[in-house]
C-alpha cells in the first residue's frame, strides 16, 4: 500500500512541478516546501534529475518542526530587515552530552564500559566492530534538527555484510523490508559511487549508483539503481566523515549503511540514558557514545 502511494505521489507533484513554467529567478530560487513531501527523497530526486530547475533546495525538516526556521526567518527579514542568505549549516544543533554526564548514566545502570582515549583509538574500535558484520550504535556530539540522522545519532552497518539489510529491519527496526536503508559516503568521494545532488548533504534525496557498484549495495536499492544517500563534508561532521574513510582503508569501501538511532514507533535518541535503553532493547551488538565502549 505504502509503495503504491509513494508512485503515485511521484507521478502526480513531479509532473506538475516539472510542468509549471518558471521566470528565470525563480529558477534559481526554487525551493521543495512541501511540509511533509519534501522528505520524499524519490520526489527531490525526480525533481533534481527534470533538468527544468537550475537549483532544488528540500528543506531537511520538512515536517511540523521546520515550521521554526520560517519563525526565525520571518524575524530575520521582517523584524531585522536583513537581506542576506543564511547557510542552515550541518544541522547539529540538539543537546550534547560531556563524559561526565555520560559516565554517570552507564554507571547508574550499572554497565561494564570501556573508555577510548582518542578519537583514533575510537574509530580504530568502530571500525573493526563494522569489519565484523558487527551492527553499531553511533551517538556523538550535538543532536541533529529534524528527522535524519547525519552521522550523530545513527545506527551503522557495513554493506559487505549480506544480512545487514534484513538484520536492521527484523531484529532492531521492526519494520518492513522495503523500507531501505541510506549510505554514508564522504562528500569528495561520492560521484565515484554515485550520481547524486546536493540534497544528499542532508540526506534528502537518492542518487543513482554507479553499475559498477550496484551488486555491492543490491540490500539497500530502491528499484534497480537508486539509493538514498548522505554525502558527509569534513567541515560538517569531522568525526563521522573520518570513520567512514577509516572503514574505506580497512575494507577498500568508505561507504556505511546509516539509519536513525531509534527503534520502531520512537523519536531519535536524545540523551545518553535514551542511547543505552534502546541499545539493550534491540538487536544492537555495540554502542559507542562519546568515548564509552559498550557491547554485549
Amino acid at each position: 500500500m505504502e509503495a503504491a502511494v509513494e508512485c503515485l505521489l511521484r507521478k502526480v507533484v513531479g509532473p506538475s512541478a516539472v510542468g509549471t513554467r518558471f521566470t528565470a529567478p525563480l529558477r534559481q530560487l526554487l525551493q521543495v516546501r512541501f511540509r511533509g513531501l519534501a522528505m520524499n527523497a524519490l520526489l527531490v530526486r525526480a525533481l533534481e534529475a527534470s533538468g527544468k530547475f537550475d537549483g532544488v533546495f528540500a528543506q531537511p525538516a520538512g515536517g511540523n518542526s521546520g515550521t521554526a526556521l520560517g519563525a526565525v526567518f520571518e524575524a530575520w527579514h521582517g523584524l531585522y530587515h536583513e537581506r542576506g542568505r543564511v547557510s542552515l549549516g550541518n544541522l547539529c544543533w540538539g543537546p550534547s552530552y560531556s563524559a561526565e554526564q555520560i559516565k554517570q548514566v552507564i554507571e547508574n545502570c550499572k554497565l561494564r564500559f570501556r573508555y577510548l582515549l582518542t578519537a583514533e583509538e575510537l574509530i580504530d574500535t568502530a571500525v573493526a566492530q563494522l569489519s565484523e558484520n558487527k551492527i553499531v550504535a553511533w551517538m556523538h556530539g550535538r543532536m541533529e534538527f529534524g528527522p535524519r540522522a547525519l552521522g550523530n545519532r545513527s545506527i551503522l552497518a557495513s554493506p559487505h555484510d549480506p544480512y545487514s539489510a534484513e538484520n536492521l529491519n527484523a531484529y532492531i527496526k521492526h519494520r518492513e523490508s522495503f523500507r531501505k536503508f541510506a549510505a554514508s559516503v564522504p562528500a569528495e568521494l561520492a560521484s565515484e559511487y554515485f550520481d547524486v545532488g546536493p540534497n544528499a548533504r542532508y540526506l534528502a534525496t537518492a542518487g543513482r549508483v554507479r553499475e559498477h557498484y550496484r551488486e555491492c549495495f543490491k540490500s539497500a536499492l530502491l528499484g534497480r539503481d537508486l539509493i538514498r544517500v548522505h554525502a558527509v563534508d569534513e567541515a560538517d561532521n569531522p568525526l563521522y566523515w573520518k570513520l567512514l574513510h577509516t572503514a574505506g582503508k580497512k575494507t577498500g569501501l568508505p561507504v556505511l549503511y546509516n539509519t536513525s538511532f531509534n527503534l520502531f514507533g520512537e523519536p531519535l535518541v536524545c540523551t545518553p540514558r535514551d542511547a543505552v535503553r534502546s541499545f539493550y532493547s534491540s538487536g544492537i551488538d555495540a554502542l559507542f557514545v562519546g568515548n564509552f565502549f559498550l557491547q554485549k
